[in-house]
């Protein structure tokens, strides 16, 4: 089995407030906090992540660099920095503030702007406050089909479904170095 090493950039974008930085924490160190801290323009995290392919006899040792975003408005040209070389992007909204749903086109739409076309999820986060959540099923997977996004129902407090966000967006970033390396394995050109 080849072993390949790769290093990639993921975006954490969304509101202020929604619950980026706790599912990040949830996922790097699985710990969970309720105490509110803004995150000052962005914070980087690493995890490492292996994926095994065994029809292509590959294994991927995945670095992922998770920038956190700051969800504040008006931070528009600090995002074109901090976008850059971005390859794929969990985009995160609170189902108890309506106002975060609402925002959820307006954060796809720069990610397409200053990221490109890029693959992405969409965490519909506290999900474990179901019962205050101010928009339904419906909507939110409605948005999710229109943005081309995956959707998961995720709680950084209990740890629901977070890990798989991020297997998600670590499958996303593998497909084209399993399509590259398997090519090769077998002899054909690869794009």
């Amino acid at each position: 089995m080849q072993t390949i090493d790769f290093e990639k950039k993921i975006l954490l974008i969304g509101n202020g407030s929604v619950g980026k930085t706790s599912l990040v924490r949830r996922f790097v160190i699985d710990k969970f906090d309720d105490k509110y801290i803004i995150t000052i323009g962005t914070k980087t995290s690493r995890k490492r992540m292996e994926f095994t392919f065994a029809p292509e006899q590959i294994k991927v040792n995945l670095m992922l660099d998770i920038w956190d975003i700051l969800g504040q408005t008006g931070m528009e040209r600090a995002h074109k920095l901090y976008f850059k070389g971005a390859e794929a992007y969990i985009l995160v909204f609170d189902g108890t503030q309506r106002a975060s749903f609402d925002s959820v086109a307006t954060w796809a739409g720069s990610v397409r702007e200053l990221a490109g076309p890029i693959q992405g999820v969409l965490a519909c986060n506290k999900v474990d406050l179901k019962a205050n959540f101010q928009v339904t099923d419906e909507e939110v997977e409605s948005l999710a089909r229109q943005l081309n996004l995956t959707l998961m129902f995720t709680s950084a407090k209990t740890g629901e479904n977070v890990e798989a966000a991020f297997n998600q967006i670590g499958g996303f970033l593998c497909q084209p170095i399993v399509k590259k390396y398997a090519g090769e394995a077998l002899g054909r050109p690869t794009d």
